[in-house]
């Protein structure tokens, strides 16, 4: 072949590939060629826009259908230094941000980010394999395609797709062809193509703002969360709990009077700092849909406060390993790991209260008498203030700081080990909650008096048989504990008023 007639079969050659990518583009709805960015050697270019050139996209799949629309908001910069005169220096001040979201749900807190990344499906679109033109779409599943896609743009131009079934060799690969053509690429799309509307919906459900700055004098919690109340309701919590702020810490004010058991405290308020959902299942949920989730009848509900925020949580059926929860008012039922939200779905009044009977502060106490049967032993306390105390406190605001002494029947014993034998008495724990009524006398009680304040608190302990003691305190039923706690913390008493050591719990 001559050197020049070789030359025009390459020439002619390019001609005919630059035409083919040319109808591919027009046969997909794409750009002409002029417009389009330059594809990688193994990709096929559908179409290639800008996002700005975006109007909306329309996606009907086999659970519903959406349409996607750019949101602009033009926010001012910083004036610079000097004045600002004219329009167009002012104009110039703003910048614009286009975000994604999603026209149906409009009012609810959407994921902009995965209506983002559904977009790029719209206006950049490239196929690693063209499949050619075929005679029957069905067969990769395109005559019932799983979706369609419409996207139209400012200049009146749309860009329409089917997605079909997923390759035998890639299930994140689709077969898809134009809405007007028979020619069938594969593609990588979003997942999102195939979702319902629900996807879109934004996954995270409380995200309180933290308070590092919050001492432990306000605080209920430890780091940088301070609860002031938490009440709670529903299946998991009959009668409800109210738990306020009582001396710098949160504590159960009803339904009676309780220490926290600050571990299954911590885990409840978990949950009521950070939470994010697995899916949201449901928007707008009416009285039947509430039912179906179990939100008519919850399992639990928390009101509370924290860091000045106020949020509810509203716990409903729980679905195999997942919760139905909402949250606040977004209106949305959302499906959460139990593992998630079961600090507040799985416990209960009972998990909540401290199991210690009773904390007084060893500084306080004046006097503390202990019946065990016929023998009562009375311990006296007397302090007095340190000489470095009283400047440091006057000055400082803090404590005063004293010396403690102690005597039995008038005795003076070793306050150290009065403090061993104190830790000892205070440990005694709960067995149950049981609230049966005791009947006859007290088997053995404890009463204590105080420095600062007038009256006490009187703890007696009724054989409930079965080796337990039914737990009064200050003439409220408390609960139970078992005869082996009890009369080891008798023994301690007995052994602190014969001199002998004590040790203490630490």
């Amino acid at each position: 072949m001559k050197r020049s007639t070789r030359n025009v079969v390459i020439v002619a050659a390019c001609a005919v590939a630059l035409g083919t990518a040319l109808v591919v583009l027009q046969h997909t709805g794409g750009e002409n060629a002029s417009s389009s960015s330059v594809s990688s050697s193994t990709d096929i270019q559908l179409i290639s826009k800008q996002s700005s050139d975006v109007v909306s996209m329309k996606v009907t799949n086999q659970k519903g259908s959406y349409t996607i629309i750019p949101v602009t908001t033009r926010n001012l910069a910083s004036a610079a230094s000097g004045s600002v005169s004219s329009a167009a220096s002012s104009s110039s001040a703003s910048t614009a941000t286009t975000t994604y979201t999603v026209e149906e749900l409009s009012g609810y807190p959407v994921d902009t980010s995965a209506a983002t990344s559904v977009m790029q499906n719209g206006f950049s679109l490239s196929a690693t394999k063209s499949i050619g033109t075929v005679s029957d779409l069905s067969t990769f599943g395109l005559e019932n395609p799983q979706a369609t896609v419409e996207v139209k743009f400012k200049d009146g131009s749309t860009f329409g797709y089917k997605i079909g079934n997923a390759t035998a060799t890639n299930e994140s690969a689709y077969y898809m062809c134009g809405d007007k053509t028979d020619s069938v690429y594969i593609v990588n799309v979003d997942a999102g193509l195939l979702e319902p509307v629900t996807y879109f919906l934004d996954k995270e459900m409380i995200s309180v703002k933290t308070a590092a700055s919050a001492s432990s004098s306000d605080s209920a919690s430890s780091g940088d969360y301070s609860f002031t109340r938490i009440a709670l309701s529903g299946t998991a919590y009959p009668g409800g709990v109210v738990m306020e702020m009582k001396d710098g810490a949160l504590a159960i004010v009803s339904p009676d009077e309780y220490e926290v058991d600050s571990d299954n405290l911590q885990t409840l308020e978990t949950p009521l700092t950070s939470l994010t959902a697995d899916e949201a299942v449901a928007y707008d949920p009416d009285a039947a849909a509430l039912k179906k989730y179990g939100l008519d009848k919850p399992t639990a509900v928390a009101e509370y406060s924290v860091n000045k925020e106020n949020h509810k949580l509203v716990v409903g059926a729980k679905n195999g390993s997942q919760y139905y929860v909402m949250a606040d008012d977004k209106n949305v039922v959302y499906s959460v790991a139990s593992d998630s939200i079961s600090g507040l779905a799985t416990q209960s009044p009972y998990a909540l209260r401290s199991k210690l009977v009773f904390l007084p502060n060893i500084k306080t106490v004046k006097t503390m008498t202990v019946t065990n049967g016929s023998k009562t032993t009375r311990m006296d306390i007397t302090r007095k203030e340190k000489a470095s105390s009283s400047s440091a406190a006057s000055s400082s605001g803090s404590e005063k700081d004293y010396d403690y002494a102690v005597t039995v029947g008038g005795k003076k014993l070793d306050y150290e080990n009065f403090r061993g034998m104190y830790e000892n008495v205070i440990s005694i724990a709960l067995y149950d909650d049981k609230t049966v009524k005791p009947s006859g006398k007290p088997a053995a009680s404890l009463e204590y008096g105080y420095f600062d304040k007038s009256g006490g608190d009187v703890i007696q302990f009724y054989d409930a048989g079965d080796r337990r003691y039914t737990i009064v305190k200050n003439g409220k039923i408390f609960g139970t504990c078992t005869q082996t706690v009890l009369q080891s913390a008798l023994q301690k008493v007995d052994d602190f008023a014969a001199g002998k050591k004590v040790d203490t719990m630490t």
